[in-house]
Protein backbone atom coordinates (compact mmCIF):
# COMPACT_ATOMS: atom_id res chain seq x y z
CA UNK A 1 0.00 0.00 0.00
CA UNK A 2 1.29 3.43 -0.92
CA UNK A 3 1.54 6.39 1.39
CA UNK A 4 1.18 8.99 -1.38
CA UNK A 5 -2.05 10.94 -0.79
CA UNK A 6 -3.89 14.22 -1.23
CA UNK A 7 -3.29 16.29 1.91
CA UNK A 8 -5.11 19.60 1.23
CA UNK A 9 -6.88 21.51 -1.52
CA UNK A 10 -7.06 25.26 -2.02
CA UNK A 11 -9.48 25.37 -4.93
CA UNK A 12 -7.51 24.04 -7.88
CA UNK A 13 -4.19 24.14 -6.02
CA UNK A 14 -3.56 20.72 -4.48
CA UNK A 15 -1.03 19.54 -1.92
CA UNK A 16 0.03 15.90 -2.17
CA UNK A 17 1.93 14.27 0.66
CA UNK A 18 4.18 11.24 0.74
CA UNK A 19 5.89 9.39 3.57
CA UNK A 20 9.58 8.92 4.12
CA UNK A 21 10.67 5.52 5.45
CA UNK A 22 13.94 5.91 7.33
CA UNK A 23 16.36 3.49 8.91
CA UNK A 24 20.11 3.32 9.54
CA UNK A 25 20.76 3.05 5.76
CA UNK A 26 18.97 6.27 4.83
CA UNK A 27 15.41 6.71 3.57
CA UNK A 28 12.99 5.70 0.82
CA UNK A 29 9.86 7.46 -0.51
CA UNK A 30 7.24 6.79 -3.16
CA UNK A 31 7.08 10.33 -4.51
CA UNK A 32 4.58 9.87 -7.34
CA UNK A 33 1.77 7.35 -7.78
CA UNK A 34 -0.08 7.83 -11.06
CA UNK A 35 -3.38 6.23 -9.97
CA UNK A 36 -3.67 8.47 -6.91
CA UNK A 37 -2.75 11.63 -8.83
CA UNK A 38 -5.33 10.74 -11.50
CA UNK A 39 -8.07 10.51 -8.87
CA UNK A 40 -7.69 14.29 -8.47
CA UNK A 41 -6.10 15.37 -11.77
CA UNK A 42 -7.80 13.41 -14.54
CA UNK A 43 -5.58 14.38 -17.45
CA UNK A 44 -2.23 14.94 -15.73
CA UNK A 45 0.72 13.38 -17.49
CA UNK A 46 4.39 14.11 -17.05
CA UNK A 47 5.90 15.50 -20.26
CA UNK A 48 8.99 17.13 -18.76
CA UNK A 49 10.82 17.10 -15.43
CA UNK A 50 12.80 20.19 -14.40
CA UNK A 51 15.19 20.58 -11.50
CA UNK A 52 16.77 23.69 -9.98
CA UNK A 53 19.39 24.49 -7.36
CA UNK A 54 18.88 27.90 -5.81
CA UNK A 55 20.83 29.90 -3.26
CA UNK A 56 19.41 31.62 -0.21
CA UNK A 57 17.46 34.86 -0.74
CA UNK A 58 16.72 34.18 -4.41
CA UNK A 59 13.19 34.49 -5.79
CA UNK A 60 12.31 32.60 -9.01
CA UNK A 61 9.08 33.28 -10.88
CA UNK A 62 6.22 33.97 -11.15
CA UNK A 63 6.07 32.04 -14.46
CA UNK A 64 3.30 30.33 -16.39
CA UNK A 65 3.06 28.78 -19.84
CA UNK A 66 -0.11 28.79 -21.91
CA UNK A 67 1.15 27.42 -25.24
CA UNK A 68 1.20 24.52 -24.77
CA UNK A 69 -0.53 24.70 -21.38
CA UNK A 70 1.94 23.64 -18.65
CA UNK A 71 0.68 22.68 -15.22
CA UNK A 72 3.36 22.11 -12.59
CA UNK A 73 3.70 19.82 -9.62
CA UNK A 74 6.59 21.19 -7.53
CA UNK A 75 8.52 19.37 -4.80
CA UNK A 76 11.27 20.59 -2.53
CA UNK A 77 14.03 17.98 -2.41
CA UNK A 78 16.54 19.77 -0.17
CA UNK A 79 16.63 23.05 1.73
CA UNK A 80 13.79 25.37 2.64
CA UNK A 81 11.55 27.52 0.44
CA UNK A 82 8.21 29.25 0.06
CA UNK A 83 6.27 28.02 -2.99
CA UNK A 84 3.82 30.41 -4.66
CA UNK A 85 0.83 29.99 -7.01
CA UNK A 86 -1.19 32.89 -8.48
CA UNK A 87 -4.38 32.45 -10.56
CA UNK A 88 -3.88 34.38 -13.81
CA UNK A 89 -7.32 33.77 -15.32
CA UNK A 90 -9.01 37.00 -16.34
CA UNK A 91 -12.12 35.77 -14.49
CA UNK A 92 -10.19 35.61 -11.20
CA UNK A 93 -12.32 37.59 -8.73
CA UNK A 94 -9.58 37.54 -6.07
CA UNK A 95 -6.95 39.29 -8.15
CA UNK A 96 -4.66 40.08 -5.21
CA UNK A 97 -4.81 36.58 -3.64
CA UNK A 98 -1.73 34.43 -4.00
CA UNK A 99 -1.30 31.02 -2.39
CA UNK A 100 2.01 30.37 -0.64
CA UNK A 101 3.33 27.40 1.30
CA UNK A 102 6.53 27.15 3.33
CA UNK A 103 8.21 23.79 2.76
CA UNK A 104 11.39 22.15 3.96
CA UNK A 105 13.14 18.83 3.42
CA UNK A 106 10.79 17.15 5.92
CA UNK A 107 7.55 18.45 4.38
CA UNK A 108 7.34 15.57 1.89
CA UNK A 109 4.88 17.43 -0.33
CA UNK A 110 4.14 18.22 -3.95
CA UNK A 111 2.23 21.43 -4.72
CA UNK A 112 0.14 21.19 -7.91
CA UNK A 113 -1.30 24.13 -9.82
CA UNK A 114 -2.84 24.15 -13.32
CA UNK A 115 -1.25 25.97 -16.25
CA UNK A 116 -3.12 29.24 -15.61
CA UNK A 117 -1.40 29.68 -12.23
CA UNK A 118 1.88 31.60 -12.26
CA UNK A 119 4.37 29.67 -10.13
CA UNK A 120 7.47 30.63 -8.25
CA UNK A 121 9.40 30.29 -5.04
CA UNK A 122 11.72 32.04 -2.62
CA UNK A 123 14.71 30.04 -1.43
CA UNK A 124 15.35 30.37 2.31
CA UNK A 125 18.57 28.29 2.38
CA UNK A 126 21.60 27.83 0.14
CA UNK A 127 21.53 24.85 -2.21
CA UNK A 128 17.74 24.54 -2.14
CA UNK A 129 16.70 21.88 -4.66
CA UNK A 130 13.28 22.01 -6.36
CA UNK A 131 11.86 19.41 -8.75
CA UNK A 132 9.06 20.26 -11.20
CA UNK A 133 6.85 17.62 -12.83
CA UNK A 134 5.45 19.45 -15.86
CA UNK A 135 2.40 18.55 -17.92
CA UNK A 136 3.90 19.77 -21.22
CA UNK A 137 7.20 20.64 -22.85
CA UNK A 138 8.74 24.08 -22.39
CA UNK A 139 8.07 26.70 -25.05
CA UNK A 140 9.77 30.05 -24.50
CA UNK A 141 7.28 31.80 -26.82
CA UNK A 142 4.30 30.50 -24.82
CA UNK A 143 5.64 31.53 -21.39
CA UNK A 144 4.76 34.67 -19.41
CA UNK A 145 5.90 36.15 -16.12
CA UNK A 146 4.25 38.30 -13.45
CA UNK A 147 6.29 40.53 -11.13
CA UNK A 148 6.94 38.54 -7.98
CA UNK A 149 6.74 41.53 -5.68
CA UNK A 150 4.01 43.44 -7.50
CA UNK A 151 2.11 45.82 -5.20
CA UNK A 152 -1.15 44.17 -6.30
CA UNK A 153 -0.21 40.76 -4.92
CA UNK A 154 -1.30 40.04 -1.38
CA UNK A 155 1.69 38.36 0.29
CA UNK A 156 3.89 39.53 3.17
CA UNK A 157 7.25 39.21 1.39
CA UNK A 158 9.39 42.19 0.45
CA UNK A 159 11.52 42.69 -2.65
CA UNK A 160 14.95 42.29 -1.04
CA UNK A 161 15.55 39.01 -2.89
CA UNK A 162 17.84 38.34 -5.82
CA UNK A 163 15.88 38.12 -9.11
CA UNK A 164 16.86 37.30 -12.68
CA UNK A 165 16.68 40.06 -15.27
CA UNK A 166 13.68 38.28 -16.81
CA UNK A 167 11.83 38.33 -13.47
CA UNK A 168 12.76 41.96 -12.75
CA UNK A 169 11.26 42.92 -16.13
CA UNK A 170 8.11 40.79 -15.78
CA UNK A 171 4.71 42.37 -16.34
CA UNK A 172 2.65 43.78 -13.50
CA UNK A 173 -0.59 42.17 -12.38
CA UNK A 174 -2.54 45.13 -13.84
CA UNK A 175 -0.73 44.82 -17.18
CA UNK A 176 -1.50 41.10 -17.35
CA UNK A 177 -5.19 41.55 -16.54
CA UNK A 178 -5.53 44.38 -19.09
CA UNK A 179 -3.65 42.48 -21.84
CA UNK A 180 -5.31 40.83 -24.84
CA UNK A 181 -3.64 37.50 -24.09
CA UNK A 182 -6.15 34.70 -23.50
CA UNK A 183 -5.58 31.61 -21.43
Amino acid sequence: MTNFKLQKEFGEVKIFNYDRFEDNRGYFSEIYVKDIVHEYLDDFKIEQINFSMTNKNVARGLHFQIDPPMGKMMRLVKGKAILFAFDCRKTNSEIKKIHYFEVNKDSNTFVWAPYYFARGFISLENDTLIEYLCSSKYNKDGEYAIKFFDQDLDHPYHDDYNLSEKDMNAMSVKDWFSSDIDL
